[in-house]
């Protein structure tokens, strides 16, 4: 009797301890089995980015622009040219919305081109990542790489830069914008499109969006991002050459100046009265050389026009032109359209009509708007590298768009070769003495130019200072070098945008 009591009590206990353990083991599989199970995995098994390595950008001759350095035993973007080159290579920063919809593979957690060179190449310039896959114990001690992909580096960049002469115009244009001016723009380009310089100031040192990243040697004034970013009256991250809306001025007067020649309005010897002024009503359109010098200039023909910038010339060729004709010619040659060029941000700048200005404006266009608009006032805009095109486009026959990288087919206008010419003997004489670009007479015979001094608001405030160089290298004209100039509220162009040019010029007749 006892021994059966013992052994049904034993049996009873063997019974609940089994049935404990059977319990718990069912709880932890069945209802647990997936936490421990994505527990254990999330212990044992990572998968980790392997981030590329952003691709370099040169210039022509192979020097860095843009590059990637060991710097404080990190790996780190670096510009080594500072604010000199901040215009064409940007900077990067952390993606928003935006730069992801352009990206969509690219990691919100990394860094992208945010301007420049850096933004409109991100694609080709990010690379590919990697990925490690790692199996590690729970405390993360002991860690062994089960598989790896590795990253692949970002394309490598060359420019059509010439990084010394982009260093050289850089500084001239800074430092005769800190003489007079409120910004400053200087752009060289080939007239078959390639881009040798560009800058706009006030600039930036790019390196200063880089986190403990190395400052250049041409660091500039700015010396943090917050400083930077804030300073609204200097909007140094603003590109004045391609995003900046100017009225040209005088160095406008090429396209009315061809277009007569096109049509047949005048000849070459043609010749107009100068008048000193032309009065429509209670409204004066004078010519410069009478406004500040008192003095009129004669029978001035096209070529003189060209040479002494004759406000009453122009005026003429506008009223010869037409509204209608003048504003096709202003289109025809690329005004009021994006150039493009492979950086981001570009503006269309601005072409006026008798329609916008009555829709708009509620106003009429009348013969004084057309005046205004045949020596580049009034409310035609463009900005420095349509300026630049427009001035190749004059020279040569050729329209090309402007590129950092590589070139694209240019487009033949058909000008008449003897119109041409006409131009260049015009502009020829611009720079040689008894032209307006007195600064440049040393180089007389050797290079062709065209001065401007565009009015702005009020009368206080100085007018826009414009210089059109163009340099002939070689007989092939795709080859010929245009420098285009301008310094915001500068004054005259002739006493302060063409010292700029002059600094420039020795190394593109020398040099190149």
């Amino acid at each position: 009797m006892g021994n059966h009591r013992i052994y049904f009590w034993s049996k009873t206990a063997l019974i609940l301890v089994l049935a404990v353990i059977l319990s718990r083991i069912f709880f932890l599989t069945v209802f647990m089995g997936d936490h421990f199970g994505d527990l254990a995995q999330g212990n044992m098994i990572r998968k980790l980015e392997l981030e590329p390595i952003r691709g370099v950008i040169t210039d022509r001759n192979g020097k860095p622009m843009a590059m990637n350095i060991d710097y404080q035993g990190r790996t780190v973007r670096h510009y080594p040219g500072g604010e000199t080159i901040a215009s064409i290579v940007g900077y990067l920063g952390k993606p928003n919305e935006n730069d992801l919809k352009d990206c969509p593979v690219c990691n919100p957690e990394a860094t992208v081109g945010k301007a420049g060179m850096e933004k409109s190449y991100q694609n080709d310039l990010m690379g590919q990542p990697g990925e490690a896959v790692v199996q590690e114990t729970a405390d993360g001690r002991n860690k062994l790489e089960i598989n790896r992909r590795e990253s692949v580096p970002g394309k490598n960049i060359q420019t059509n830069i010439d990084l010394e002469l982009q260093k050289m115009a850089f500084l001239a244009i800074k430092n005769q914008f800190k003489e007079i001016g409120k910004s400053g723009v200087i752009i060289i380009a080939k007239v078959n499109g390639e881009v040798l310089a560009l800058a706009s100031v006030p600039s930036f040192d790019p390196n200063l969006f880089i986190t403990n990243g190395k400052r250049s040697d041409f660091g500039g004034d700015f010396k943090d991002v917050d400083s930077l970013i804030n300073d609204t009256v200097a909007k140094p991250l603003f590109n004045r050459a391609t995003a900046g809306d100017f009225a040209p001025g005088s160095v406008f007067k090429l396209v009315p100046a061809m277009g007569v020649l096109e049509e047949g309005k005048i000849t070459r010897n043609s010749t107009i009265e100068d008048t000193g002024e032309i009065k429509i009503g209670d409204y004066r359109f004078g010519n410069w050389y009478l406004d500040k010098y008192g003095r009129t200039e004669g029978a001035v023909n096209i070529v003189k026009a060209i040479s002494r910038s004759n406000d009453i010339f122009f005026y003429k060729m506008g009223e010869a032109l037409g509204a209608d004709s003048l504003i096709a010619w202003t289109r025809r040659f690329g005004l009021g359209e994006k150039t493009g060029i492979d950086l981001p941000g570009e503006s269309d700048g601005f072409v006026p009509t008798p329609y916008w200005r009555e829709k708009t404006l509620g106003e009429r266009w009348f013969l004084g708007n057309t005046y205004h608009m045949a020596i580049g006032q009034g409310d035609l805009m463009a900005t420095p590298l349509q300026i630049n095109r427009m001035t190749a486009e004059a020279v040569s026959g050729l329209s090309c768009d402007p590129m950092l990288v590589g070139s694209v087919p240019c487009s033949d206008q058909k000008f008449s070769p003897k119109n041409v010419a006409v131009i260049l003997e015009g502009m020829k004489e611009t720079c040689s003495p008894g032209g307006t670009a007195f600064p440049l007479f040393e180089f007389a015979g050797t290079i062709y130019c065209k001065t401007g001094t565009a009015q702005k608001g009020a009368k206080e405030t100085l007018s826009n200072a414009w210089t059109s160089v163009v340099v002939p290298k070689g007989g092939d004209v795709r080859n010929w070098v245009v420098i285009t100039i301008l310094i915001e509220e500068g004054g005259e162009g002739s006493a302060v945008a063409a010292p700029v040019a002059k600094e420039v010029l020795p190394y593109i007749l020398d040099k190149m």
